[in-house]
């Protein structure tokens, strides 16, 4: 009968609520008991955000009976509309945002060298918005487009490189062959990216030697403006920091001998930021060489580039991405005494022991003390509720060193099932608040409730259950709080309101958003270079390679090799990920143990909290 009754009285309540049609754009709409903003924004089909923005006030309060002006969600014709087209037996398809040349290979079964090939001009670094583009057809012969490849050096297989040459003024290419006796073919066998273009003044190329005959491979640069600062040059002098040039080498796989869209998608985007950390260096008045080399697929071994020699007066090696090529640089890093940056991987291994390797991906085992010693610090009159799900916990570890971490300083916790602090199946809406009553025992408590997953499953079951007990009484959820996982950053974009609305927290140890003003700077000039959006994984790929770029770059050119002592006094505020490296033991590596807590508060902001600064940084 309870259940009928409900059921009867949600009719009642959407018959009688008031929505009439505005001819000024907007929809009102009359509040009724039970609904909530995130309830409101799910019926119109809009956000909170719009919701808040406006009907200035409704944030900090709802009231039965209030009125609130909806914006009318228009749906954009034009997003329904295919815009792929055949004609004269040509397929066309008409660029969007946001897609690419790997989106679009993926998306009609071809690759894109056939995309370039057939579309002359098209590369990664050209590919507007609106431009109609031929599909060529799968297994179709084509031509090759020389401007699609990378930039990327080196191959055994070409020729060797004698010496390195600065561009004067007015000076050209065909100037360079005489003064050095060679033909252009042997001089784009080592500067593959200068084919089609023309050498600028101050910029550093490359000087084949004479007896080696050239292989010409058709490559092409990946990115804009690479040409001005890129140089892949390989010199036997001098020593390490003897004059003043800093030496950068980036050794990432990007695939060129196989096509593979999601790792060549990733690998390309962290590029592409690090060149524009680059690019804002050089503009600072730096100056630094950056060596770039395609590691290629795992099966493939680096000992060619190694015993190459291209490595030895490195100052600095950022890669790789495979742990097998990680284990192989980390040995020539140990031998040479060149620090290694590791962007991506945190596998444990023998390179835990290599005094000269950064690790910048924390491992999570690493920060588990300094993620529950930060919490009590925060939450010092905490009473802390973990909550089971039917869903298997992956947390083990994690509510291990907190439940240690809360009896050390006398702070209450218990265990209690989801179907406890859920409503769902048969269970009535009193039955479920005074189940939550129940838990909030101690007014002077705050109840921060922990599920003991981090799925989404288990996440989407809590979520909207106490969005629910929210609205039916407000004054007791105060009194609730949610903590949880660095992967809930992940879910946030369908899951936000909820959030905001239940007052959520969850360590991190990266994190960004495009309303913080640095990111959205990064997200706006990386559009305006590479006419495409980052890509949504997480971490974004693309401030993962500038804020390790500018980081490292700059931390070399000003310590050279004392950057370790000195890796955590940079003045440098990163878009998305920290740096606070701690050496492993006493002679091991540096890890990366930087620590975020984010909160998503009910005034509909986010916090982003700096841990060792004890700053809260609000958007």
């Amino acid at each position: 009968m309870k259940r009928h009754g409900l059921i009867l009285s949600l009719l009642f309540l959407l018959l009688f609520t008031a929505v009439n049609a505005q001819d000024n754009g907007y929809i009102t709409h009359t509040v009724t008991r039970g609904q909530t903003l995130f309830s409101i924004a799910k019926q119109y089909g809009t956000t909170i955000e719009i919701i808040v923005r406006n009907n200035p006030g409704s944030a900090k309060s709802l009231a039965v009976g209030q009125e609130l002006k909806i914006p009318r969600n228009r749906q954009s014709g034009s997003d329904k509309e295919n815009n792929a087209v055949e004609r004269n037996g040509k397929l066309y398809h008409t660029i969007k945002s946001k897609e690419t040349l790997f989106s679009l290979g993926k998306k009609y079964g071809v690759t894109p060298d056939e995309i370039c090939a057939a579309n002359p001009g098209i590369s990664i670094s050209n590919f507007p918005i609106g431009r109609e583009i031929v599909i060529p057809q799968k297994g179709k012969k084509t031509k090759e487009n020389p401007s699609f490849r990378l930039n990327i050096n080196p191959d055994e297989k070409k020729a060797s490189i004698a010496s390195t040459h600065k561009v004067k003024r007015r000076e050209t290419i065909e100037k360079i062959c005489r003064k050095y006796d060679i033909t252009q073919e042997q001089f784009f066998s080592v500067n593959p990216e200068l084919r089609g273009k023309e050498v600028k003044r101050k910029m550093i190329v490359n000087i084949p030697a004479k007896s080696v005959a050239p292989k010409v491979k058709k490559e092409q640069e990946a990115t804009p403006k690479e040409e001005e600062f890129i140089t892949e040059t390989v010199k036997t002098e001098p020593t390490r920091f003897d004059d003043g040039e800093t030496r950068v080498a980036v050794i990432l796989p990007f695939l060129l001998d196989r096509f593979a869209p999601e790792e060549q998608g990733r690998m390309v985007e962290f590029y592409q930021g690090f060149l524009m950390a680059a690019e804002r260096l050089k503009n600072e008045k730096h100056s630094f060489e950056i060596n770039t080399f395609d590691s290629g697929f795992k099966e493939k071994s680096l000992d060619s580039l190694i015993n190459s020699g291209a490595l030895d007066n490195m100052d600095i090696i950022i890669g790789a991405y495979y742990p097998n090529h990680n284990k192989q640089l980390g040995r020539f890093a140990l031998e040479k005494k060149i620090p290694l940056v590791i962007p991506f991987s945190n596998r444990k291994d023998e390179l835990y022991n290599n005094p000269m390797v950064f690790f910048v991906n924390t491992l999570q085992s690493s920060i588990m003390n300094d993620v529950t010693g930060n919490f009590v610090k925060r939450f010092p009159d905490a009473n802390v509720i973990f909550v089971e799900d039917t869903i298997k916990s992956n947390k083990e570890s994690f509510i291990k060193s907190m439940t240690a971490e809360l009896s050390r300083n006398s702070i209450p916790h218990s265990t209690i099932k989801m179907e406890n602090i859920v409503c769902e199946g048969e269970r009535d809406e009193e039955e479920f608040m005074n189940s939550l009553r129940a838990l909030a025992t101690d007014s002077l408590r705050k109840n921060i409730i922990i599920p003991t997953s981090s799925s989404k499953e288990t996440l989407n079951r809590i979520l909207p259950s106490l969005v629910l007990a929210h609205a039916l009484d407000t004054t007791l959820m105060k009194q609730f709080q949610l903590f949880g996982y660095p992967e809930w950053q992940v879910y946030a974009s369908q899951t936000r309101e909820q959030m905001y609305e239940v007052d959520t927290y969850f360590y991190a140890t990266f994190y960004s958003h495009f309303s913080l003003p640095e990111a959205a700077k990064f997200q706006n000039d990386f559009i305006r270079w590479y006419n495409r959006d980052l890509q949504k994984i997480f971490p974004r790929y693309g401030m993962l390679g500038y804020d390790i770029g500018y980081h490292f770059i700059l931390g070399t050119i000003l310590y050279g090799d004392k950057l370790a002592e000195n890796v955590n006094s940079l003045d440098y505020t990163p878009i998305q990920t920290g740096f606070k490296f701690e050496r492993i033991g006493n002679q091991g590596g540096m890890m990366n143990k930087k620590l975020y807590f984010i909160h998503y508060n009910r005034e509909y902001n986010i916090e982003k909290i700096d841990l060792d600064k004890c700053e809260e940084s609000e958007y």
